[in-house]
């Protein structure tokens, strides 16, 4: 098992910041949740997300809106008896509160704890959620949920502050 994940976020245009209480971190799950790998004797399939109920497809191109979310949460708890090291991370987006089925936005752990989503449609509000995942596959449970509102049109000169954070997703035809 890894440890819990607090969830910050801001979103493009807006600059809004949402710290999440932290009366809502999750505590340990009692089971560990298993990802998906494939291993041989001669070589590795890379390490890849768990879906949570959803199709797992990660959007391919970003949103006409020129929005972007950038993330940030906490790293997961320190290596211990109770907890593995946490090789990366999995971020999912749902379209409403506490939704079952969130789409995955990285096929891939992701290494850090800062990233941008840039595949967000204008006028929606999306809910991220974070897993951690060791190298064996074992999951952390689901960390609090970070609301992101986007506005409804384009600026023509976004500033975001950290907009240089990297893709969560695997850029799509290497852009």
């Amino acid at each position: 098992m890894v440890g819990c994940i607090v969830v910050m976020l801001q979103t493009g245009c807006t600059s809004s910041r949402v710290t999440p209480n932290p009366a809502s971190i999750p505590q340990p799950a009692e089971t560990p949740r298993h990802a998906e790998t494939i291993s041989g004797a001669s070589s590795s399939v890379p390490l890849v997300c768990p879906t949570l109920g959803s199709s797992g497809e990660a959007p391919a191109t970003p949103a006409e809106g020129k929005h972007r979310v950038i993330l940030s949460w906490k790293a997961s708890a320190p290596v211990d008896s109770k907890h593995a090291a946490a090789m990366g991370y999995c971020i999912y987006r749902g379209v409403k509160h506490k939704d079952p089925s969130p789409e995955l936005v990285n096929s891939m752990p992701f290494p850090g704890t800062r990233c941008m989503d840039d595949v967000v449609q204008n006028d929606k509000k999306y809910y991220y959620v974070v897993r951690a995942i060791s190298a064996k596959g074992v999951t952390s449970i689901v960390s609090n949920e970070a609301p992101a509102s986007i506005p409804a049109h384009s600026q023509t000169n976004p500033t975001v502050s950290g907009a240089s954070a990297p893709l969560c997703r695997e850029p799509a035809n290497g852009k």
